[in-house]
């Protein structure tokens, strides 16, 4: 008799144990369908998310800006971004005028946000002065013009910056945020401006050069979408 009450006892659980596998197994059959019927649902989402903020690249071309200045000097070799960076800053030496310009580049990401570790750019123009002069755009913000004053030389320079999704969406409201301004002592000479095309953003500097920096060019490249 003992025994064929152990047995039931036996019988019973594992009986309670098979009537309670069976609400986990459906659980786990329902979480899975519900997972298959999701994928393709984030699939699309993910798919409509490209097409409305495609990736967006820094082209390899540049073309060029006249900021102004004099006639004086000879070409010195051009400040560049690495491909696929753009400017954020630039920072300009001067001792009595503007001596040397060189600028802070950082990655542009395919998600059209940018990279956070900046690399400096070689110099362009004439060796000499001891002040350096940073000039950075706000966080988030690249650089896409030049305002400022020249004459026979450079004689204040101030960037504008703009985001990089206002600007390869070519908003004709695009917000525009100043840098601090670089002034020369003695500053004189005219109202000068240059700023990239639309759509395109500051990738270089160029200049001619004697003694000092006589004349500045923007180099600017353009903002691609890849649809």
């Amino acid at each position: 008799m003992a025994s064929s009450g152990s047995s039931s006892s036996v019988s019973t659980k594992r009986w309670q144990r098979g009537t309670l596998r069976v609400p986990v197994v459906f659980a786990i059959l329902l979480l899975m369908a519900f997972a298959a019927l999701a994928a393709p649902q984030d699939r699309d989402h993910d798919r409509d998310h490209d097409r409305d903020h495609p990736p967006v690249r820094v082209s390899d071309e540049r073309m060029s800006r006249d900021f102004g200045g004099g006639r004086g000097g000879r070409p010195s070799p051009d400040a560049l971004c690495e491909p696929g960076f753009v400017a954020v800053g630039f920072h300009v030496q001067t001792g009595e005028y503007f001596n040397t310009a060189w600028l802070d580049c950082v990655r542009l990401r395919h998600d059209g946000e940018l990279g956070d570790e900046p690399r400096i750019t070689g110099r362009t123009g004439s060796p000499g002065g001891r002040p350096v002069h940073d000039a950075y755009c706000p966080p988030g913000r690249v650089l896409r013009g030049l305002r400022g004053r020249t004459g026979a030389s450079i004689d204040e320079a101030v960037g504008v910056c703009s985001s990089i999704r206002a600007i390869a969406e070519r908003r004709d409201d695009a917000r525009v945020e100043m840098t601090q301004p670089v002034v020369r002592p003695n500053a004189g000479g005219h109202r000068a401006e240059a700023e990239c095309p639309p759509g395109a953003v500051v990738t270089g500097l160029r200049s001619m050069s004697g003694e000092y920096m006589d004349h500045l060019w923007l180099l600017c490249s353009e903002l691609r979408r890849d649809y």
